[in-house]
């Protein structure tokens, strides 16, 4: 589990330096505005994640009623992404806003896969936002992607500090793909923002570039912490649940089942170092 923030032009100028130090793996920034335009810091939040070393993703929020407004929602934002030379990176299409729910399952479906190919097309990943009620009520056929789906789903109302963990599991977005992030509140607070903050928490670190093993098939020890510790790595609770989303162990809560998949990728030089 990887802790971190999405952000748009409301959370005003931000110091990412702060936002590091205060242990943000990762950041979804907002790239388009409705009217077609690029956020008003998006540029100014791009520059503060590559300086400060946060891997950043980006979403657009989706107003298109029609195929041909998809298309160009689409594009506007390849064409941002490729004037910064940014040419690897996800787009994330954000789904939820009212005026799509009268459009009908299959219509929008359509769009949703408009934009997708688009994207695609382009070169960058695509996946999809939304929030738990929205994907729940079917207006979009949601079996129809096999892309990552990142869900909003608040269950407690007050506010969060970054330092805090999330709520607990029982609470998480249950759907029937796998969970890439998790945004848990839109309450959060993190040095180096001064405005309310949605926090996340991505279970599939999609900033890996090259993936790396434990090489070691020769370690001591019958469980997973202690053949970790004994090849010099760190065998803690929470080093194992990053251990296990780099190896795609979702929901990962140390059980006997979930520790013997770990040690065997680790016995046969197959486990992916987070």
């Amino acid at each position: 589990m990887y802790k971190g923030i999405d952000v748009s032009e409301h959370q005003g100028t931000i110091n990412w330096k702060k936002v590091k130090a205060a242990g943000c793996r990762f950041a979804i920034l907002r790239a388009m505005k409705q009217n077609g335009k690029a956020d008003i810091q998006f540029l100014a939040n791009a520059r503060g994640c590559q300086e400060n070393g946060i891997p950043y993703e980006v979403y657009r929020y989706t107003y298109a009623l029609l195929p041909t407004e998809a298309l160009e929602e689409a594009k506007q934002v390849v064409q941002l992404l490729q004037s910064q030379g940014n040419r690897q990176c996800r787009i994330w299409w954000d789904v939820e806003d009212k005026s799509l729910e009268k459009l009908g399952r299959e219509v929008l479906t359509g769009l949703i896969r408009t934009a997708e190919n688009t994207i695609l097309g382009a070169g960058y990943d695509f996946g999809i936002y939304t929030d738990q009620a929205f994907y729940q009520a079917g207006h979009f056929d949601a079996s129809a992607f096999d892309c990552p789906f990142w869900i909003a789903r608040y269950p407690i109302s007050r506010k969060f500090t970054f330092a805090e963990n999330p709520p607990s599991e029982e609470y998480k977005p249950r759907i029937s793909h796998p969970l890439f992030a998790w945004q848990y509140t839109s309450k959060g607070s993190i040095s180096g923002i001064s405005t309310p903050v949605d926090l996340d928490v991505c279970y599939m670190p999609f900033w890996k570039t090259k993936t790396e093993y434990y090489l070691e098939e020769v370690f001591h020890g019958s469980s997973i912490s202690a053949a970790l510790e004994s090849i010099g790595a760190d065998g803690s609770y929470h080093y194992r649940e990053e251990i296990a989303a780099a190896n795609q162990i979702l929901d990962y809560k140390g059980t006997s089942a979930q520790n013997m998949r770990m040690l065997e990728l680790l016995r046969t030089g197959k486990l992916i170092k987070p």
